[in-house]
């Protein structure tokens, strides 16, 4: 018998949202996939490896730099950052220059980080998480994949979602492969630009219906039997409230990037300290501060995201669901919808839905590699 699986991972896609835009409604077996503390940067990492994120090592995008970090020409650029005319100019050159010889194959994004700051973080992630041997010592689904000897094809962020598509009709044609991964972050930009109820919002998600129904069709036309998952790593929530935390920060007497280090996501504040003076200082703000709380030693550890080397934050701010930090790092404007809040609020939630019954026991991301890998084991005839 010639078996396929189609594994579809579309970045965003909470489990509420299937009550509020019909998806795949012939997909009778679904449920909430709970997710991890974080954004993309620690749940796909997590969803590909069944690992925390203490464990696999990606919390955030960016973490404090070492002894070395790819970002050190940043500062022959960052005298002109803040002056007129120029400092766009700067900016826009030393991204290219970056692009082009940092030889980085994993996503990453400069977006507003003063370029004065860069040289003291670093990318946790440098090689891409869909590639086997992504993280030294943690195998991924691909490395699983690789050591059943599971031919594969897989597509993710780094083309464009109308080629992938594409090419993933033209491969599941050959009918050569068992298992094929298809990512797709494009609902994910689009919630954050238009909120979870727009129209742009609900003509992507009929998109991606009729792609991934293009996709089974065809493969019911090559193959014997065709299982069909779809799953998402973490939610999304509308944003109802702003928080403008930076400015309440710098109103301390002290000094940025001398007394303190900072680092603002949209739903994430996060500090390394300088003196014991900032350090107090800064903590019973963030411990008074509205629309958020600090999160205690026991907390991180709690949700596996405990560092002892505090690669990323000595002092870690989070903001409650639909609270979002502006102006921060990622930029000035508040999005319209976001993630990365506490996994256990409401609209943190992952999904899967299937085609095939799924199995009591897959309730996490982390649960999905493992199940993944089965299921491709099983079309290649190389597993129960």
């Amino acid at each position: 018998m010639k078996r396929a699986v189609l594994a579809v991972l579309i970045d965003a896609f909470g489990y509420d949202l299937l009550d509020r835009h019909p998806f795949m409604p012939e997909l009778e077996d679904r449920r909430p996939l709970a997710t991890v503390a974080g954004f993309s940067s620690s749940a796909i990492p997590s969803l590909l490896t069944g690992k925390w994120p203490n464990e696999h090592g990606r919390w955030f995008l960016y973490g404090k730099a070492g002894e070395t970090t790819p970002f050190s020409s940043a500062r022959l650029y960052a005298w002109a950052e803040n002056l007129p005319k120029i400092g766009i100019r700067a900016r826009q050159r030393y991204e290219r220059e970056f692009a082009r010889n940092s030889g980085i194959d994993e996503y990453y994004h400069l977006y507003n980080i003063p370029l004065k700051y860069l040289p003291s973080f670093d990318l946790p992630g440098k090689r891409s998480i869909y590639e086997p041997g992504a993280i030294e010592g943690v195998p991924n689904l691909f490395d699983k994949l690789l050591e059943h000897g599971i031919p594969y094809a897989s597509w993710n962020w780094s083309t464009p979602e109308e080629k992938n598509f594409a090419e993933l009709h033209a491969s599941i044609r050959e009918a050569k492969l068992p298992f094929y991964f298809f990512y797709t972050a494009v609902l994910d930009g689009v919630m954050h630009a238009t909120g979870t109820e727009s129209a742009e919002t609900r003509a992507v998600i009929e998109s991606n219906q009729q792609s991934i129904r293009e996709a089974v069709r065809i493969a019911e036309e090559k193959y014997d039997e065709v299982s069909l998952y779809i799953f998402s790593d973490h939610g999304m929530v509308n944003v109802e409230n702003v928080i403008d935390l930076m400015g309440d920060v710098r109103a301390l007497p002290f000094v940025e990037g001398k007394d303190y280090l900072p680092f603002y996501d949209s739903t994430y504040a996060r500090f390394w300290f300088r003196n014991e003076s900032a350090e107090k200082s800064i903590r019973a703000l963030l411990e008074s501060a509205p629309g958020g709380r600090l999160l205690a030693r026991e907390e991180l550890e709690r949700l596996h995201v405990w560092f002892p080397d505090r690669e990323y934050g000595d002092a870690i701010f989070l903001t409650d669901a639909g609270t979002v930090i502006a102006p921060s790092f990622m930029g000035n404007e508040p999005p319209c919808a976001m993630h990365g809040y506490h996994p256990e609020d409401p609209g943190s939630n992952g999904m899967l839905i299937g085609s095939r019954t799924i199995p009591a026991g897959v309730t996490s991301i982390r649960d999905m590699a493992l199940f993944l890998e089965q299921e491709a084991r099983r079309a290649h005839g190389t597993g129960p």
